[in-house]
């Protein structure tokens, strides 16, 4: 396994330079903590805990009351306070909260979408007080700038993995472990949205990380009531919560894949060979469905453009920008012979004013508009990366 590596991230720039009250929210282990603690310079840090009667101030835990008068007293002398875990705070210290405000700069992390909509409600006493600030995996183009292994960055995309896995191999020997993780992993988001997991919802994510991405098809697998409407509700709630990400097709369907690359090949593991219960090695991961998607999302990040999958053509990648097709490209984790990149060059120009190939293992022969292969990735990488501040 890897040593744990801190990924430098482009939010934490932004974050540092944020100047009023911020609520921070998104998936578990994400890694809000770390880029609060390394890119926020606090004079007061607050983790609540379980059940919201105390925190976790310094090295010491301390009552919920005594907690707060800190951060009120940071905050009212022009300092910079944190309170972590926010979703866990009762609401019923909001109000005290509100009047401390505009003093000082108050950053809340909370652990779930459900935060968001109560802190944002109408009857919020902090309505208008704080702004929000997502925060999601991180961004390929970051990690890709930093490790230089086309592959790796894909799974380390999700920073809890980092330090379990050091390669796509290990994940798949691993696998039956991680899937435990992975479960509660999902099962913790949940229950931060007041809401267990039930098997309805964990049946939905299967789906997916299997490779069912329409809701039609999703719905006629897992034949709930409500049909059709309930599972579209469910998919789009399981994509609120940042468990699963929607992207857009050519069509009007959207395309649902887990957000996270290296929960997906989990999730698939598990969907497929069961192994979690029945103490199995999977042979395969689908290591190529994420390769499309996380390089589609970079490609669309640097040229500022919208990306889309197209499952009628099979075109890995379509970058967009309003109704203009400018891009396509296919994406190979192996090396495309001539034949193949020619073949594929003339079905991307079918769909798009331009055509690109991708491989991670080589470059492809010069045969499209853009051949990017494992080097020209990472220099891309790196000047995004440069960009944005984070190398």
């Amino acid at each position: 396994t890897s040593p744990m590596r801190i990924i430098r991230r482009r939010e934490c720039v932004e974050l540092s330079k944020t100047s009023g009250w911020t609520l921070l929210y998104g998936r578990r282990k994400v890694g809000k903590t770390t880029l609060i603690k390394q890119c926020v310079r606090h004079d007061v840090y607050a983790l609540i805990s379980q059940g919201g009667g105390a925190a976790v101030v310094g090295e010491s835990v301390e009552p919920i009351e005594s907690a707060l008068r800190e951060v009120g007293l940071a905050l009212r002398r022009g300092g910079v306070a944190v309170i972590d875990e926010f979703q866990r705070l009762p609401a019923r210290y909001w109000d005290l909260l509100s009047t401390w405000a505009p003093s000082g700069l108050l950053i809340a992390a909370g652990s779930s979408y459900g935060i968001l909509h109560k802190v944002f409600e109408r009857s919020s006493p902090l309505l208008g007080l704080f702004a929000p600030f997502h925060v999601d995996i991180i961004a390929y183009e970051d990690v890709l700038a930093q490790v230089e292994d086309p592959v790796l960055s894909i799974l380390w995309r999700d920073p809890w993995i980092i330090p379990h896995v050091g390669s796509v191999e290990e994940l798949r020997r691993r696998a039956r472990d991680l899937v435990l993780a992975a479960r509660g992993l999902i099962g913790e988001v949940f229950a931060e949205e007041e809401r267990e997991l039930t098997d309805v919802y964990w049946r939905a994510v299967l789906l997916v990380a299997e490779g069912y991405w329409k809701s039609t098809d999703v719905a006629g697998a897992l034949g709930v009531k409500g049909g059709l409407a309930s599972t579209s509700s469910i998919l789009s709630r399981l994509a609120k919560m940042g468990v699963l990400r929607a992207i857009p097709t050519l069509g009007r369907e959207r395309y649902y894949v887990v957000r996270s690359p290296a929960l997906s090949l989990l999730l698939y593991a598990e969907a497929k060979y069961h192994v979690g219960d029945l103490d199995a090695t999977p042979p395969e991961l689908p290591l190529g469905r994420e390769a499309q998607f996380s390089i589609g999302e970079m490609l669309a990040d640097y040229f500022d453009v919208t990306q889309r999958y197209s499952p009628r053509e099979d075109i890995d990648v379509v970058l967009t920008k309003g109704r203009r097709r400018l891009w396509a490209f296919e994406v190979k984790t192996g090396p495309f012979t001539r034949q193949e990149a020619v073949e594929a060059a003339a079905k991307l120009k079918r769909v798009a004013e331009r055509a690109g190939l991708v491989s991670l293992s080589e470059k492809p022969p010069d045969v499209a508009d853009l051949s990017i292969g494992p080097q020209e990735l990472v220099d891309m990488a790196k000047d995004m990366a440069r960009r944005s501040g984070v190398l």
